[in-house]
């Protein structure tokens, strides 16, 4: 039997918990339908768009509608943890983490976060002991950010990306679909938990990025083919995450500095500009998402040449380790190139021609030939 609670009781349990989980919203939503824009990720899908990410067109139907893969589910629970206060400039990082997205300097979200929320839906058990909840953070197949619009916790951007009023856009999403009935649901304008308010709401039909196209237009590869609409093969997040450092070949120009991810669209946004820098009682967990110590112990050359066993080492349980050794040792030799490193032309030519994996040794090549161009 599922068990049924009020949102208002709900909001007043994830007031009590999401604090001291270092979770700064939390909404509710029921699953009475397919996610909102469904259609748009749809015809996303069939506009041949996702990059080649194979894993998002084999899971379009479950995407679409939790209930696909939870038949049992009644709602489903949203949740969002900062990973940084805006974007503060001028960067603090060093070297080669310059060129990492913030989210993936520190620990993996995957596990801090999930950790976060099965904490908090434990708890839940103890005013719905019968609650059935299975949280999932980027592992599930689930259209994150429309449901957490339909929750309250912001609006999409022009540059596809979550944004809170107040907090800004740097944050992880995570989701559980759960059992719980949501008896006296009609609406959410703001979360049911949020640790700063996101202000006074225009008519949903007002777009909050107004006439700015600043994230449009400052994108390095042109990858946004429209307001909200996203070419995934076109972005640096995947060049150098997804294809693992197998950006165009005659396109790596355009990589420039970026060895993991992309921040341009969120660090231009005024959204983020004006992001609340810290809020009372910031519990510790978003100092997990700061830079890891180990990582300043190795630089530009030293991924070069980085094997298998010192990748794993150094990078596993943190977000780098999805670009595979291959990959970020591919990713650094564009990196070299691209800001002009010719103090490391000695370990480029190296990878040239010892590096065991045939298309790090291609992309090796290449950058020798960019590094010996006459200035």
């Amino acid at each position: 039997m599922s068990p049924a609670g009020s949102a208002a009781e709900l909001a007043r349990r994830l007031a009590e918990l999401c604090p001291a989980r270092g979770i700064d919203l939390a909404g509710a939503v029921p699953l009475d339908g397919p996610a909102p824009g469904a259609e748009h990720w749809r015809r996303w899908l069939d506009d041949d768009l996702h990059g080649d990410l194979e894993y998002l067109a084999r899971t379009r139907d479950e995407r679409a509608d939790p209930r696909v893969r939870n038949p049992w589910a009644k709602s489903l629970l949203i949740f969002a943890q900062r990973y940084t206060d805006g974007w503060p400039a001028p960067d603090e990082a060093q070297d080669w983490m310059r060129g990492v997205s913030r989210y993936a300097r520190g620990s993996d979200y995957h596990d801090v976060l999930l950790a976060a929320v099965k904490a908090v839906l434990r708890d839940l058990r103890e005013t719905w002991p019968e609650l059935e909840a299975h949280p999932a953070v980027d592992t599930g197949p689930y259209l994150e950010r429309a449901w957490a619009v339909r929750a309250g916790l912001g609006f999409v951007g022009k540059n596809t990306c979550l944004i809170h009023e107040t907090l800004g856009s740097g944050m992880f999403l995570a989701v559980a679909p759960t059992n719980l009935v949501l008896s006296d649901w009609t609406g959410a304008p703001h979360p049911l938990f949020e640790v700063a308010a996101r202000g006074s709401l225009p008519r949903e039909d007002t777009d909050r990025c107004g006439s700015c196209t600043r994230c449009l237009d400052a994108c390095p590869t042109d990858a946004f083919i429209d307001a909200r609409v996203l070419d995934a093969g076109r972005c640096l997040s995947t060049w150098t995450i997804e294809w693992q450092g197998r950006a165009p070949a005659d396109e790596r120009d355009r990589q420039g500095d970026h060895l993991f991810g992309c921040d341009v669209c969120q660090q231009v946004c005024p959204w983020n500009g004006k992001a609340l820098r810290g809020a009372a009682g910031r519990p510790t967990p978003r100092d997990a998402y700061a830079p890891l110590q180990a990582h300043a112990e190795i630089d530009l050359a030293g991924l070069i040449g980085l094997d298998a066993e010192g990748f794993r080492e150094r990078f596993r349980r943190t977000p780098l380790w999805r670009a595979h050794p291959e990959g970020l040792r591919r990713n650094a030799l564009v990196v070299a190139a691209n800001t002009g490193r010719v103090d490391l032309l000695d370990e480029v030519r190296r990878a040239a021609s010892e590096d065991p994996d045939p298309e790090v040794r291609a992309v090796a090549a290449w950058a020798v030939n960019r590094l010996e161009e006459p200035a």
